[in-house]
């Protein structure tokens, strides 16, 4: 990545330029497309999880692979389904942060991992609680980036412990039989 886009980052125009004034905070018009977009898209992956056969079959194929090939579900194509699924949000979020932070070649691995602890505190089941991690995430970074700037990223990864740690005493592992 680095020969093919080189090493200074990259940074497009937004979709709306608006600039709106609450009280004391500034929200940008780019901001609220980013939120409108995530929750049309939380909206649309819970209707298309919950009210679809091939949603349902795909979060068959999550929970048990060979459970949902026994009743007939192609678990070949509902992982390149899976694939395409993650393909298309990701190409859609690179497109609507671009506006708003500077990319750079290596900029989607540390964002992955922020978004991986936003989803492992929301429990990884549920989109909106994936959402509100996340939000828990970006303010724990942005408080900490004002207190103590060089270990923001200390700060975030370590959250990650606690709740690790609380939900395997909450829910301890259950080992699955053989048949």
């Amino acid at each position: 990545g680095l020969v093919l886009f080189g090493a200074e980052g990259s940074r497009t125009t937004p979709f709306w330029t608006e600039v709106f004034n609450v009280g004391t905070v500034t929200i940008s018009g780019q901001s609220v497309v980013v939120i409108a977009a995530a929750l049309l898209l939380i909206g649309a992956l819970w209707l298309y999880f919950d009210r679809t056969l091939s949603g349902k079959a795909l979060r068959a194929t999550a929970v048990n692979r060979r459970g949902a090939r026994l009743v007939g579900i192609g678990t070949v194509q509902a992982g390149r389904l899976a694939f395409l699924l993650a393909s298309i949000i990701g190409t859609l979020c690179g497109v609507l942060i671009a506006p708003i932070t500077t990319i750079y070649y290596d900029s989607g691995f540390l964002m992955g991992l922020k978004g991986f602890v936003g989803a492992i505190i929301g429990g990884l089941a549920s989109y909106p609680l994936a959402a509100g991690g996340a939000l828990l995430v970006g303010l724990l970074e942005a408080y900490s980036s004002f207190y103590a700037s060089a270990l923001k990223e200390v700060i975030v990864f370590t959250l990650i412990i606690p709740v690790l740690l609380w939900r395997s005493i909450v829910h301890p592992q259950v080992e699955e039989e053989e048949a």
